[in-house]
């Protein structure tokens, strides 16, 4: 054999064993890959962090355990699959370098849970029943709700302690409750809730049955008004918690906008950013009747706060008062203490108060025009239901009349405002309010001949100093 046969032969002898070697650890990184693929699939391994360990627990625990981690949390297809190892890999470097966040963030897409074995037919299945209220997935997913559109994971999460993917009930609230009134909307009681069929025991021998409610068309919230609890606002400082430039805030007020990126694009708990809206019964719902008292009572600070700014009068424009205008507080003037019939502490206010910003001259002359004040509104009183009695009698025709009532009525609005509202609080206002009033009242005095009232205003109460 010549010396090029034996080169050759050697030659393609070490490429023969280099090319077995190279399958053999081709084959190998294949084996490998295959079983790390596998071992790193087992939900086994994904609490090899310390901090999965509770969520591992809870899905140990959950109605999905027989379902592996990355069915839920891998889209369907190969492709999808390799991109989540990727990601995997990346998270456990952060992991091994100790940068990893406080605790671990995961989307699940719609795909995974409505993927063929699972819940694929759930859109098409109607209404089940969830606690005794009938719920429908499809208007859910695929309508809009408010301008907002939903994910699989906007109700069933993992808000609930202890719980893995459980329906999130503060969800539901918080859609149907927000900026919206007691039984009305999306918030109305018969969107989830049947009319109670059975009698209830209200002890001492007394039954109550809601076909008697639902036949007088009483409204639920005179007796349910408390199941509502929470206001579901966003305070602006839990934007702060992720977003620390001031960039990402410009479009705060799009509410379309940032619903789209934080709930469409991105699974972020409702409850991340808005205050819970809770919906139960309470114990403690005296307490909580006690704390709103405008779900009962009105607002009985309502006219004094519009006297104050100067608002609140049909006759005269506006005209904020000196004391808003200084910014005094209430208990700058409310310091006398008196106990109501009812043990309550209240603050009187005494014009006697009026020298500790006043000198001895100005504060006179206040308690002066307060007093003028409250004798001309005896007077338009008595004026206007002089008026009143003499309205029928007058000789004037249909419409006229009725033109006058609604006069009439507008005086008296105003006449009850100065009187709730108390002039002190806005002293030139008052003033103004007043002198409209009786030239109003005049006017009709004089249309169906009456006495005119008796009122002289000095017309330094009418200018501001």
């Amino acid at each position: 054999m010549s010396v090029e046969g034996t080169i050759w032969q050697k030659l393609r002898w070490f490429l023969l064993r280099a090319a077995a070697l190279a399958g053999a650890l081709l084959l190998l990184l294949v084996l490998m890959t295959a079983c790390a693929g596998w071992y790193t699939s087992r939900p086994e391994f994904c609490r090899s962090c310390h901090n999965m360990e509770p969520y591992y627990v809870s899905w140990q625990e959950s109605s999905h355990k027989d379902v592996s981690c990355i069915k839920c949390h891998f889209p369907p297809g190969v492709g999808e699959e390799v991109r989540g190892k990727m990601l995997g890999l990346v998270q456990l470097a952060k992991y091994v370098t100790a940068s990893e966040g406080p605790r671990p963030a995961a989307e699940i897409p719609d795909a995974s849970c409505l993927r063929s074995g699972c819940h694929e037919t759930r859109l098409l299945s109607g209404r089940v029943d969830f606690h005794g209220v009938p719920f429908d997935h499809r208007p859910h997913l695929e309508d809009l709700r408010r301008g907002k559109r939903l994910r699989c994971t906007s109700c069933h999460s993992q808000i609930v302690q202890g719980k893995h993917m459980t329906v999130t009930t503060s969800t539901c609230f918080l859609c149907h409750f927000k900026e919206g009134h007691f039984n009305e909307g999306l918030g109305t009681c018969t969107r989830c809730h049947q009319i109670p069929q059975e009698a209830f025991d209200l002890g001492g021998g007394v039954t109550f049955h809601h076909d008697l409610a639902y036949e007088k068309v009483v409204d639920c919230v005179n007796c349910h008004g408390d199941l509502i609890r929470g206001s579901g606002e966003v305070p602006r400082e839990r934007c702060g918690v992720c977003h620390n430039r001031e960039d990402d805030l410009k479009q705060i007020d799009d509410h379309v906008f940032m619903h789209r990126k934080h709930v469409t694009d991105h699974k972020i708990d409702c409850l991340e950013c808005h205050l819970e809206v809770r919906h139960s019964l309470d114990k403690e719902r005296i307490q909580h009747a006690a704390s709103d008292c405008t779900s009962c009572h009105p607002d009985h600070h309502h006219e004094q706060v519009n006297m104050l700014h100067g608002t609140g009068g049909k006759a005269v424009a506006a005209q904020t008062g000196g004391m808003q205008v200084v910014r005094i507080a209430c208990p700058t003037c409310h310091r006398v203490k008196e106990i109501s019939p009812t043990g309550t502490v209240l603050w009187k206010a005494s014009l006697d108060m009026c020298s500790q910003c006043h000198d001895a001259s100005a504060a006179e002359k206040l308690k002066s025009h307060y007093e003028t004040l409250e004798e001309s509104l005896s007077e338009v009183e008595s004026a206007l239901k002089r008026v009143r009695e003499a309205l029928p009698s007058a000789g004037l025709d249909e419409e006229r009349s009725a033109a006058i009532v609604s006069q009439l009525g507008d005086v008296e609005d105003d006449l009850n405002f100065l009187r709730a509202g108390n002039g002190i609080h806005n002293i030139h206002y008052a003033g103004m309010l007043t002198r409209a009033v009786v030239e109003r009242l005049s006017s009709l005095c004089r249309e169906v001949q009456v006495e005119e009232p008796k009122v002289t205003l000095p017309e330094e109460m009418m200018n501001d100093e």
